[in-house]
């Protein structure tokens, strides 16, 4: 801070005793201003630790809040299980056919399997419930004496189906092959729309683990609360039937084979965390 001092008519000169006092409470004033802005400095920063010092002891409550809360919890898990027999068959089925050439190989395949699509339509097949899964053409080799030698192509054509009437079930197996099936893949039965069991197996499940809760609040001597957390998840198996070789009937004139659909269970268990009081 600079001291200035108007000298008017060559009076009071630099060296003046006036002059020296004008500058002497200038000085002071300056070491004033400095302290009082230090004093400021001080403080903002001594409040600013104090508010950074509170948000953290504000959370670090919180979390011991959150994990006492937390350790007050009962976790239960339950089953729900519904017994069904199931409605739904499906089967694969192949026709493969070998020839010189892969015209010939083609024409007799299609013959063979467009005489058995037709043959599961008149038998109540819905046409969307038979949908070709694959067609695969491929040549045939031989090797004499090292030598691949070109002898002819195979082709497979594979279809799926859907059957809902299993009194049928046999005699279509039969019949199929008969037709030119020669390739018979896992029949396997399920339930089509299992949802409304999944619904009531998950009631169940619900059910299931409320009483266990209340059993086990009960013996611990404490009441239960609102529920936390829920999941749920679920199982229902898909049972296949495996053709052996002698129930395809291979050759023609096979007996029809007698297949069990049984019954399928469709399982749901049910997670429920309770909060304690």
């Amino acid at each position: 801070m600079f001291c200035h001092y108007n000298h008017e008519h060559g009076e009071n000169t630099p060296d003046s005793s006036e002059q020296i006092k004008h500058c002497q409470y200038c000085k002071g004033r300056s070491i004033f201003h400095g302290l009082v802005k230090l004093f400021l400095i001080v403080l903002i920063i001594f409040f600013s630790l104090w508010s950074v010092e509170s948000i953290v002891s504000s959370k670090l409550k919180s979390r011991e809040m959150k994990n006492i809360k937390a350790e007050k919890t009962l976790s239960v898990s339950a089953e729900g299980k519904v017994v069904a027999t199931p409605d739904l068959s499906t089967i694969n089925f192949s026709v493969m056919t070998e020839a010189k050439t892969a015209k010939e190989a083609q024409t007799q395949n299609t013959n063979k399997m467009n005489g058995v699509i037709e043959y599961l339509k008149t038998i109540g097949i819905d046409k969307k419930d038979i949908k070709t899964t694959s067609y695969y053409l491929s040549p045939k080799y031989n090797y004499p004496d090292g030598r691949s030698v070109l002898v002819g192509y195979i082709l497979t054509n594979s279809i799926n189906i859907k059957v809902r009437d299993f009194n049928i079930l046999g005699d279509l197996i039969a019949k199929s092959v008969d037709l030119g099936i020669n390739q018979i893949g896992d029949v396997q039965f399920s339930i089509e729309n299992p949802d409304i069991l999944k619904a009531e197996a998950g009631g169940l499940a619900i059910k299931n683990a409320g009483e266990k809760a209340k059993t086990l609040a009960m013996q611990a001597g404490v009441r239960l609360g609102k529920i936390i957390t829920f999941s749920e998840s679920e199982s229902s198996p898909i049972y296949p039937y495996y053709m052996k070789s002698a129930e395809m009937g291979m050759g023609g004139g096979g007996v029809a084979p007698q297949l069990e659909q049984g019954s399928q269970e469709i399982k749901v268990t049910a997670n429920i965390i309770f909060e304690i009081e």
